[in-house]
């Protein structure tokens, strides 16, 4: 089970952030029940702030059971009419009431949705069993008859302080070594998205990593929520429509969306026929994208998109529920690793071409031999390094972690030993200037006591002349 799912909250109570939203949803299901208050509720808000939990949690808390529409599931007027038309007004099989959870109806368009909005309007008027919608934009203006018929509660991000604690319980609980100042990062990075918050630490611990310098390589957070809702789009549906609405609002190129489904079909799509079957097709999406960019005719991009989206949709048998942990391409991460191994050795060549007077062209013949120079010779190898100035990064690409930590002790160590010389050196200099002031000083009272008998015995020879004369 994908972490989300795992620690999503089941008690209202438990729900992180959004105390007065909280309140408010408590009374209008209380009104609703005592028959005060008929109109459903519109929850309204960013993407991870809660609203699909929330609506879920308040059913369990009163004890209703939960029925949900979500944005993968085509919701045409038929479709609606048919599971949320029939549950608006009738009990469960276990003699319970229904909650009816309709997810993003911001997102309600195109054919394979026609009619929808129209139909949840006839239902709203309706409903005998209390209805939440949820919304990330009710200010569509096809959304105005639906935002005046509704009670709309306004839902705020999470501030970064709740995710980092839900974050700390997390890593708590699953054990992870990690420390907070990277629990910090991924916590600002989520921009109020606890959802994200909770995918990025799962996908750090699934690649492995969970330093500080990793979370600071999370991508900018709107691009990835726009890569994320597309996947989403694209792997949870078997409607063809649906899937080709998927690049809809898509920023990215195509190729960056293939890498992102070459990644996460494995993760999604259950069965060994179903992985090979959308491999095909993204395998063909391929071809069409190298020949639009071969033969500069991008009238290919259409071939490739439709086979990357309703192509890879089609591919599975059935819809697979629930939610999955979509991660980065391993592939971004070697890609960022190889730019920064270029900055490294770019840094690395100027530093030799300033200090030795050289072209970076003849720096970078004279590499190799500094870099063996360095593995087998480490105390001439700190030598070196403290000429150059290297840092401890670049020694580590010239040589390997072990040697750069190595290299840098013995570094320390020749440091630690000039500084303690220099300071033993300066108190002898100082004990030799004191010498030498005490020395100086008894010279000089001895210099004026001669002065002073020399004076005396003038004086008395001037007197006895004096006398006889």
């Amino acid at each position: 089970m994908n972490w989300v799912e795992k620690y999503r909250p089941k008690t209202l109570d438990e729900v992180a952030g959004n105390k007065v939203a909280k309140e408010e949803l408590k009374r209008w299901m209380e009104d609703f029940i005592s028959g005060k208050e008929r109109k459903p509720v519109l929850l309204a808000g960013p993407p991870g702030c809660g609203k699909t939990t929330m609506a879920k949690a308040l059913g369990r808390d009163y004890n209703f059971d939960v029925i949900e529409l979500n944005a993968s599931d085509r919701r045409s007027a038929e479709v609606i009419r048919s599971i949320v038309g029939s549950a608006s007004g009738s009990k469960s099989i276990f003699g319970r009431r229904i909650l009816i959870v309709l997810d993003e109806v911001d997102g309600i368009s195109g054919s394979s949705d026609k009619g929808g909005l129209k139909e949840i309007l006839k239902i709203v008027k309706v409903a005998k069993n209390p209805l939440i919608l949820t919304a990330n934009d009710i200010y569509k203006p096809s959304l105005k008859p639906l935002r005046e018929s509704c009670k709309v509660i306004n839902l705020k991000p999470i501030p970064t302080t709740v995710i980092f604690s839900v974050l700390k319980k997390i890593a708590r609980n699953e054990g992870l070594d990690i420390d907070e100042d990277t629990l910090r990062v991924i916590a600002r990075h989520a921009e109020g998205d606890l959802r994200a918050a909770i995918n990025d630490l799962e996908s750090l611990a699934l690649g492995g990593s969970l330093s500080l310098e990793d979370a600071k390589k999370l991508d900018s957070r709107n691009v990835e929520k726009t890569i994320f809702d597309t996947i989403r789009m694209i792997l949870k549906t078997t409607h063809y429509n649906i899937a080709l609405l998927a690049l809809w609002d898509f920023k990215e190129d195509l190729e960056t969306l293939e890498e992102w489904l070459a990644e996460n079909i494995p993760r999604e799509y259950k069965k060994m026929n179903e992985v090979a079957t959308a491999y095909d097709y993204l395998s063909k999406a391929d071809l069409f994208l190298g020949r639009a960019n071969r033969r500069q005719n991008y009238s290919f991009w259409r071939y490739a998109s439709s086979l990357m989206t309703a192509g890879v949709a089609l591919a599975k048998e059935e819809k697979y529920r629930g939610f999955t942990p979509y991660v980065r391409p391993k592939v971004f991460n070697k890609l960022l690793q190889v730019k920064s191994e270029r900055e490294i050795l770019k840094k690395i060549l100027s530093k030799i071409s300033e200090k030795t007077h050289v072209s970076i062209k003849r720096a970078r013949e004279d590499l190799h031999y500094l870099s063996t120079i360095l593995k087998e010779n480490s105390k001439l190898g700190a030598k070196i390094v403290d000429f150059y100035e290297f840092t401890e990064d670049e020694v580590e690409y010239l040589t390997d972690k072990d040697t750069a930590k190595k290299i840098f002790k013995i570094l320390k160590d020749i440091k630690d030993k000039e500084k303690k010389y220099k300071k033993v050196e300066k108190k002898e200099i100082k004990v030799k200037d004191t010498k030498n002031e005490k020395v100086k000083k008894e010279e000089n009272k001895k210099k004026k006591e001669k002065e002073k008998d020399k004076k005396e015995t003038k004086g008395k020879q001037m007197t006895l002349d004096a006398f006889f004369q």
